[in-house]
């Protein structure tokens, strides 16, 4: 799995942040919670659903770095009503290690430049399939969630992150043959959650469940 980048620092007084985004933005994503919502809404298409395996898949090596997915600008899947901006979130994933406050997000956002290009490969056998039924046995490799200007905060270990990306990226590969093959109609998702099932606590500022669902048609850029 290639994927171009481009790496941005940022600095709040004595702390430097080292922040990734992807080149081509992941328009087959798109993410939303209504208030009072249990759950968030992450809506893919194949290419989404691939575009979001290979960034966890970075999240897992990038131990020094945030990764930053702006969704907010993207259409959206054909049928779903209109969803406020201020309902609407980007994606910031978070290696457990760094200890970054969700709070100084908005802060380091402000605080990108334009970036230096940078090109990382990733092997496809970080996904081996085996990883999203193994069961945890750490608390930190559960992923944790938080809510920091108009972004879903995703915090995990490599194990987390390994995880859930082999959910994801088993939604890329099966999903599409869902629809156009032998279940047309059926509807394919998987769910996240904050501190695993079962979890007594909530996220801070977002719902403690995200749905991630499959959505082959999508909306035309306005």
């Amino acid at each position: 799995m290639r994927l171009r980048t481009k790496i941005h620092r940022a600095r709040l007084g004595r702390d430097e942040y080292r922040v990734i985004t992807p080149v081509r933005q992941a328009a087959g994503a798109f993410l939303h919670a209504s208030p009072g919502s249990w759950f968030m809404d992450l809506h893919l298409d194949r290419q989404g659903a691939e575009d979001l395996a290979t960034v966890w898949a970075l999240a897992a090596r990038s131990r020094c770095s945030l990764i930053h997915l702006p969704l907010r600008a993207n259409t959206g899947p054909a049928g779903l009503s209109d969803v406020p901006p201020e309902d609407r979130l980007d994606l910031l994933l978070v290696h457990h290690s760094l200890g970054f406050p969700p709070s100084r997000w908005k802060e380091v956002r402000s605080r990108l430049g334009a970036g230096i290009p940078h090109t990382v490969d990733l092997p496809v056998t970080d996904f081996d399939g085996e990883d999203a039924d193994r069961p945890f046995t750490h608390r930190r490799d559960e992923l944790r969630f938080a809510g920091a200007a108009g972004t879903l905060v995703v915090t995990g270990s490599p194990t987390a992150f390994r995880r859930t990306g082999s959910q994801l990226y088993e939604l890329s590969r099966e999903a599409p043959g869902w629809r156009f093959g032998w279940r047309p109609d059926a509807h394919y998702c998987v769910t996240l959650t904050h501190e695993g099932w079962g979890s007594a606590r909530a996220a801070k500022g977002v719902p403690a469940s995200l749905h991630v669902a499959y959505a082959h048609r999508w909306r035309a850029a306005q």
